[in-house]
């Protein structure tokens, strides 16, 4: 079956959205050998991105004339200071409730991402977006153990209030993030993210000094062999009080594998899967970073695998893969008309909104189909995907 230009584009931004995500998942891994608070491996992570972008460009003619000449709007601002917000609330949170409550919080964000676009961009969520988008959603609850064949597990108490609060911030931001990256669909992706990461890091720096204050200095949990040690007496998760002077050199060395793999190439893929998805077609692949965490856990740390996480494994990955078929079945019916949306910089428009666009231009289809080729390969040659 041979696809056309429209599906292949789409099938890249599938692509890079699963590799982003699952980089993404692996972060939790690498903090278990970084002796350092999360908020500060989070910002490590968008230092990164930075600094890798600046040193790219450096090589690349002309790419810093086109990040001077990128105009700044809010959406790309929104969307560097809930980067930098979505990871560090994320981890903040951990240390004040459960894991399964800030897993379950945070990643509320691929459905208020979906939302936000259905109301405000129009995109539209047809019944097999739907279907896809519940199958992956109760494929993470198995898979964070808020159902398991006890019950339903969220814990509402009211010591873990104040963590859940920060847990519930933490996927709203998430989801703003994945929600602006709709947004500036002419913004070139590698000076967008150059911004973001810029805006991420300055935001980290402030939740640093918010966290020191209200936790009385920065502190990191104490580890051994990558387990998380409990206190026997108090039964709580052992911290230590963290001076990045005495960081020792096991950290520093996993805290830039760390800042590389699931910061830069992670976020700066996701920058381009934002360009070429819709925020529901986002969604779908998004939980793929919960089945990347477990996995990790699994194979590195012995962690028990449980039926109902087995079962949530295949109602990600199966969802996943159907919305992947959907939309390339999809995108049969709009080739025609993606020249015309590549020339006004809205090539991730929804393919029911192109669709429309095809029939309202069939005696145009001769022309189209002739400058169709060379407008996508031109446009993906300036956004360096080829």
């Amino acid at each position: 079956m041979a696809f056309n230009k429209f599906q292949i584009y789409k099938i890249k931004g599938f692509v890079y959205k699963f590799f982003s995500a699952s980089l993404m998942g692996g972060i939790g891994a690498f903090t278990r050998f970084i002796n350092a608070p999360g908020d500060f491996v989070s910002f490590g992570r968008q230092l990164c991105g930075f600094i890798a972008l600046s040193i790219a460009f450096c090589f690349q003619k002309g790419k810093w004339e086109v990040v001077k000449n990128l105009r700044i709007s809010p959406a790309i601002i929104g969307g560097g200071i809930t980067l930098g917000l979505l990871s560090g609330l994320y981890v903040i949170s951990t240390q004040y409730t459960t894991l399964a409550n800030a897993s379950l919080l945070i990643y509320i964000a691929p459905v208020i991402s979906t939302i936000l676009a259905a109301i405000f961009l129009k995109e539209k969520i047809n019944i097999q977006r739907a279907i896809c988008l519940c199958a992956v959603v109760i494929g993470m609850l198995f898979t964070v153990g808020i159902i398991t064949p006890e019950g339903f597990t969220l814990d509402l108490a009211p010591e873990y209030m104040f963590g859940n609060g920060i847990a519930l911030l933490s996927g709203l931001a998430y989801g703003l993030y994945l929600f602006f990256g709709r947004y500036r669909q002419d913004a070139d992706s590698s000076a967008r993210s150059w911004y973001q990461f810029g805006i991420a890091a300055i935001t980290l720096i402030g939740l640093m000094i918010v966290d020191s204050v209200l936790s009385g200095g920065l502190k990191y949990t104490v580890k051994v062999g990558g387990i998380t040690q409990i206190d026997p007496a108090t039964g709580q998760i052992m911290t230590a009080n963290w001076d990045i002077f005495t960081m020792d050199a096991t950290s520093w060395i996993v805290w830039v594998a760390a800042a590389f793999i699931s910061g830069f190439i992670a976020f700066h893929l996701l920058t381009y899967a934002c360009k070429m998805l819709t925020a529901a077609e986002l969604a779908s692949i998004s939980y793929q970073e919960v089945v990347m965490a477990s996995l990790l856990g699994f194979f590195l740390f012995q962690e028990t695998m449980t039926p109902f996480q087995m079962i949530g494994f295949v109602l990600i990955v199966g969802g996943g893969f159907i919305q992947i078929f959907f939309t390339t079945k999809e995108g049969v019916v709009v080739d025609d008309a993606l020249a015309a949306q590549i020339e006004a910089g809205k090539v991730t428009e929804t393919v029911d909104a192109i669709a429309e666009e095809v029939h309202d231009h069939e005696e145009k289809e001769a022309e189209v189909k002739k400058n169709l080729s060379a407008r996508l390969d031109e446009a993906e040659e300036k956004e360096g995907l080829k």
